[in-house]
């Protein structure tokens, strides 16, 4: 299936129920790593590595704000 890597990408992150979750999050606003962490309840490394994901697949941005990342 030539052409479809970006297509697989984005819906294999969405598989995630985690990630999922993470969306749900930030389809309100941005927020810091921690505070997404916190109100998916996940560990901060997981976060960070599900986001990685969004991230990668087109479905997440970062925004680098002093010293910290706001998904």
């Amino acid at each position: 299936m030539e052409g479809y890597q970006d297509i697989q990408q984005f819906l294999k992150a969405l598989a995630d129920e985690n990630r999922l979750h993470i969306v749900k999050v930030l389809a309100k606003e941005c927020k810091s790593v921690n505070e997404i962490a916190e109100a998916a309840g996940l560990s901060q490394p997981l976060t960070s590595h599900h986001l990685k994901v969004l991230k990668n697949a087109g479905i997440a941005r970062v925004e680098n704000r002093a010293s910290f990342n706001f998904y």
